[in-house]
């Protein structure tokens, strides 16, 4: 999966239902009552306590706080894994379940994004057939690109290497990357579709998640069951229709933005 054209990759082994983060969280909380824990910024001296650290949140740990310094260090994930353990893992349920019908099925995960480290759901397969019924429900969408990575695009759409990406149907705003100076229109099969940009990334599988900040939409859901009624015209930016692209239908080269 080229990483020029997707931007960072993030594992899917990082992901999680909410029941297994509760029992993930309760062990932390177990060795919590001994003393360690990951209070002050300092992973206290213990085995059972580093390998949950570095199985959950190795990541966050050992890849964002270099990726992303000086925005994240290693103190914030520390500080995020306390107050996680502590609280904000057992309000997932409660704060997100209006949004997502599924909600004890979908896999969750936090990653750093915009000066904060925020839940994301994964759109695999059970997510897909969850809310649409199938995954093989075809629509037509465009995305904005440069010449070079369509191509890269259409290279593994032939050669059935594809994998989920992010389009619109709608925008009111110019694309903020102004390289991309090519509109595609492409066809592929729907994965999840938003009134608003749903800040998504793509796992180590070809898979995407969407912020969970993101799924309230002024006067409602983000989140669209059918996409004719995503046309996301309240907060004057694009849409986001997430799709497994199976055709490259046409493109257009654009002067600016």
């Amino acid at each position: 999966m080229p990483i020029e054209l997707q931007g960072h990759i993030h594992p899917e082994s990082s992901f999680a239902t909410i029941s297994q983060w509760e029992d993930i969280a309760s062990r932390f909380l177990a060795l919590q009552v001994k003393g360690k824990d990951t209070r002050g910024g300092v992973i206290q001296d213990d085995p059972a306590l580093a390998y949950l650290v570095n199985r959950w949140f190795g990541f966050q740990l050992n890849i964002e706080t270099q990726r992303f310094t000086p925005g994240v260090t290693t103190k914030n994930v520390l500080d995020f894994i306390e107050d996680f353990v502590n609280h904000k893992v057992w309000g997932l349920r409660r704060e997100f379940k209006s949004y997502l019908p599924n909600i004890d099925n979908v896999k969750i995960a936090y990653f750093y994004s915009r000066m904060d480290i925020e839940p994301f759901v994964l759109m695999d397969d059970e997510f897909v057939n969850s809310l649409y019924g199938s995954t093989t429900h075809k629509v037509q969408t465009m995305r904005f690109t440069t010449m070079q990575d369509l191509h890269q695009l259409d290279s593994l759409i032939k050669t059935g290497q594809a994998y989920d990406i992010s389009t619109f149907t709608r925008n009111w705003k110019p694309f903020f990357k102004k390289t991309s100076n090519v509109v595609a229109k492409l066809e592929g099969d729907l994965v999840a579709a938003f009134k608003s940009d749903a800040k998504t990334i793509v796992t180590d599988k070809g898979n995407k998640a969407a912020s969970m900040e993101r799924l309230a939409y002024p006067g409602g859901d983000n989140l669209c069951l059918d996409l004719k009624d995503c046309d996301g015209d309240k907060t004057y930016l694009w849409n986001e229709i997430i799709i497994k692209p199976t055709k490259l239908l046409g493109f257009k080269k654009l002067n600016q933005y």
